[in-house]
């Protein structure tokens, strides 16, 4: 990893993701009476409790408001999950003000166009390798996993070893 990026993996102190497209893989399954369903990877789930456990919280902003979701973000006790929100700036700025962190202290996972405002501005901008070409460029990193397969995971996983927490949290499993 470059220099500047192990940087700012280190000052990040709120990992913001979207959900479709990051999380999952962006896929919807309809027909189902309740609404459609998502499936989420569990290394992301993971990832999230060692990023929480190590006092990195983790913030979900969904353009689409879906049960699915919902559930995800309260078996992983995420306290700030957002959905059915399109224009992500202001829910950054007011997680910011929440967290009394500034933009460079915060990290955006995000796919698509509507994770740009997000992106350009945080200190630390990540996406799965499949996120629209436009989104890749304006990453500080692209993380070299698909949307849905673990992305989260490599970005969590990231932030601890640049933090010097991965081996306390791999000291754990032994």
């Amino acid at each position: 990893m470059a220099p500047d990026l192990q940087e700012r993996l280190s000052r990040v102190k709120l990992l913001c993701t979207d959900v479709d497209g990051v999380l999952t893989t962006g896929l919807l399954h309809y027909g189902l009476e309740s609404g459609h369903t998502k499936a989420f990877h569990v290394r992301d789930g993971a990832a999230t409790k060692w990023l929480q456990a190590s006092g990195v919280p983790v913030a979900f902003i969904s353009g689409l408001a879906t049960p699915a979701t919902r559930l995800r973000a309260m078996d992983l006790g995420i306290e700030d999950c957002f959905m059915g929100r399109l224009e992500k700036l202001p829910i950054l700025d007011q997680l910011a003000a929440k967290h009394g962190l500034a933009y460079d202290q915060i990290a955006h996972l995000g796919d698509d166009l509507h994770d740009l405002p997000l992106l350009r501005r945080v200190g630390l901008a990540c996406c799965p390798e499949d996120a629209c070409d436009e989104v890749k460029a304006a990453c500080h990193w692209i993380v070299p996993v698909k949307g849905g397969r673990g992305v989260l995971r490599a970005v969590g996983e990231a932030i601890l070893k640049a933090k010097g927490q991965w081996a306390g949290i791999v000291a754990k499993y032994d």
